[in-house]
């Protein structure tokens, strides 16, 4: 793994390429099973807690999806209002899309070696 100056991850060595995939993925995990989205990264996470990069995966995609469904609970509750139903059935496609994308996105980028940041929640936690 390499660093960048400010100290965090910019490259992903290539003996872990295919793990950090993997777990950028497996965040769609709650699509098939129950709490999976919520489960399977807390299980990478302990299970690969002695790799910073892994581990950094991990919480980002465990964040991502606490995001998805705190937004998604935010729009279920805009839902009662009349008025922005349409405001709502337009959030709900946007947040549909960036749930499944967003992984994607990573897991191509993670086997391209490259750290890949949601831009939802971009905070660093790989420190």
């Amino acid at each position: 793994m390499q660093h960048d100056p400010s100290g965090t991850i910019d490259t992903i060595a290539p003996k872990e390429r295919a793990l950090a995939a993997i777990t950028h993925l497996s965040g769609l995990a709650g699509y098939i099973v129950p709490l999976g989205g919520v489960l399977v990264p807390i299980i990478i996470w302990v299970v690969k807690s002695d790799s910073r990069v892994i581990s950094g995966i991990a919480k980002r995609a465990l964040l991502l999806n606490v995001v998805v469904f705190l937004i998604f609970v935010a729009l279920a509750v805009l839902l009662i209002t009349v008025v922005l139903i349409p405001l709502v059935i337009l959030g709900g496609i946007a947040l549909g899309l960036a749930a499944i994308v967003l992984p994607i996105v990573g897991a191509i980028k993670a086997s391209e070696g490259s750290y890949y940041r949601y831009p939802v929640v971009g905070i660093s936690l790989s420190r």
